[in-house]
């Protein structure tokens, strides 16, 4: 216990500095002033330390700067050591005109338990991130879990400097166990020396999705352009006691609880669905207001040219927390980079998307056999209960999205839903009614009202298998049949 009081006191302590250098993960330790240790009361770890269970200081009558007391603080400095985890880093810069810049950056792990210090990388000639480099090092922290995304700043430089512009192609992290993350990222930090590209000074990087169909893709970045359509309308129930109806317009809609947006910025196509809990209605709480006013917000960042996903999701909900918005939902969004077809995603719950396409060379009216490229996951507390964002002490934060990054191609077809979709049509039955819908030559807005109405019907089917049904006969152990009438949201972007 006492080991791990002092990994927080110092974690708390060290983390108020900007960066350390990967070379000294312990080096602060190890120099900490000792006045400092005595004012912080880490003095106590001594009576832990030391034998007899009474304060090595008290017992003896020395001060905390005694050589029994860092005697003792040593050991617990080596078990602290001990307990660190050996991640290697790469940083890899773009071998494109320019790409290279003399300002350092730094760069932070963030896992599913914690998070790393940022780390200092290009410090010194010797580490520079210069064009085509590849920047190597280790890193030593605490016990983080599986890395979830990587932080990644540049320094900013002084108004004089010149060629401060840097292309950072990818961060690529090997774990203490022998897991390796890729992180891509293809873009600009800050003002580029041609092309006159312009990109913010940090970035959240996610990792790089690794499945059989996206390996067999290896793809090179190209451009690609999106044509998306949404559309959404409530619960039947709300329609016929509440005459509520579905609110369909060019970027932005809603259907009961239900809301979704598209957008285009500066090089960046985004769109995403939110769906709000109904049962916050009880306390005269309506959850709709909140899914629309986090879309909104989406909205206008994507549209602001922000391809940050995580960035994106954060900032809504901060903004939605500040507006006082009461209730709760679930949230999925997507941004695509036009010029590299990169596609970052960060999903809290149950509502999701599918990629579908053919694989490399292929086009919208291609040969070859449609399939499920890439599926966002399902994340529940347990069947019936997904992560949601809201105003009460139980409610997830965009820390807890799960965060992906998968290149698109011309030819693939992005199918999103709110759990209305997604409870009631199967992989299997979207990708065939994809496929007959491109070979009838269907426009995004004929797709999503057709996969609509499929997803509405087999809701109302009590005989149906549906995903939800499936999922009801596990979770209960009991045999249940039918769909399962909800709000439901659908959009469709084709990329070519």
């Amino acid at each position: 216990m006492a080991l791990r009081r002092l990994t927080r006191l110092l974690g708390r302590s060290l983390n108020s500095a900007h960066a350390r250098s990967p070379a000294e993960p312990l080096q602060l330790l190890a120099a900490w002033p000792e006045q400092h240790l005595s004012s912080t009361g880490i003095t106590v770890l001594g009576s832990t330390v030391g034998a007899a269970g009474n304060s090595t200081a008290a017992a003896s009558g020395a001060s905390a700067t005694t050589p029994s007391f860092q005697a003792n603080y040593g050991v617990a400095a080596r078990q602290l050591q001990n307990d660190l985890e050996t991640y290697r880093v790469s940083v890899v810069t773009g071998n494109l005109r320019g790409a290279g810049t003399g300002s350092a950056a730094y760069v932070q792990l963030i896992g599913s338990h914690g998070e790393s210090d940022k780390f200092v990388v290009g410090n010194s000639e010797d580490e520079g991130l210069t064009r085509g480099s590849k920047v190597t090092f280790d890193v030593q922290v605490p016990p983080i879990g599986p890395i979830r995304r990587v932080f990644v700043e540049r320094e900013k430089a002084s108004c004089t400097a010149t060629g401060d512009g840097w292309f950072l192609e990818s961060v690529i992290v090997h774990g203490p166990n022998g897991e390796h993350y890729s992180f891509p990222c293809n873009a600009w930090f800050g003002h580029s020396d041609c092309g006159d590209y312009e990109g913010s000074l940090e970035r959240n990087l996610l990792p790089l999705v690794e499945s059989e169909a996206l390996q067999a893709l290896a793809v090179q970045a190209q451009p690609v352009q999106v044509a998306v359509s949404g559309v959404a309308f409530p619960h039947p129930e709300k329609v016929i006691k509440n005459k509520i109806r579905g609110v369909n317009m060019k970027g932005f809609g809603y259907g009961g609880e239900d809301a979704y947006f598209y957008a285009t910025g500066q090089n960046v196509f985004g769109m995403g669905v939110a769906d709000g809990v109904y049962m916050w209605k009880e306390q005269g709480i309506d959850s709709g207001t909140m899914a629309r006013t986090l879309m909104e917000t989406c909205q206008h960042m994507v549209a602001a040219g922000c391809e940050d996903v995580f960035k994106v999701l954060s900032i809504a909900a901060r903004h939605v927390e500040s507006e006082g918005v009461q209730g709760s939902c679930t949230a999925c969004l997507l941004t695509i980079n036009k010029e590299s077809g990169k596609l970052q995603s960060a999903t809290l719950g149950d509502s999701g998307f599918l990629v579908v396409g053919r694989g490399p060379g292929s086009s919208v009216a291609g040969e070859g056999e449609l399939r499920v490229k890439f599926r966002t996951p399902q994340l529940e507390h347990e069947f019936g209960c997904p992560y949601q964002l809201g105003h009460h002490r139980y409610a997830n934060s965009p820390a807890d999205a799960e965060l992906s990054t998968l290149p698109v191609v011309a030819g693939d077809v992005i199918v999103m839903g709110s759990d209305g979709l997604l409870d009631n049509m199967s992989d299997k039955e979207m990708v065939a009614q994809v496929g007959a819908l491109l070979q009838a030559g269907a426009k995004p807005a004929a797709m999503a009202q057709q996969m609509a109405k499929v997803a509405f019907d087999n809701s109302l089917d009590k005989q149906r298998i549906t995903p939800y049904s499936r999922a009801a006969t596990e979770a209960f152990d009991m045999v249940y049949s039918g769909g399962k009438p909800d709000d439901i949201t659908v959009l469709v972007a084709v990329v070519s």
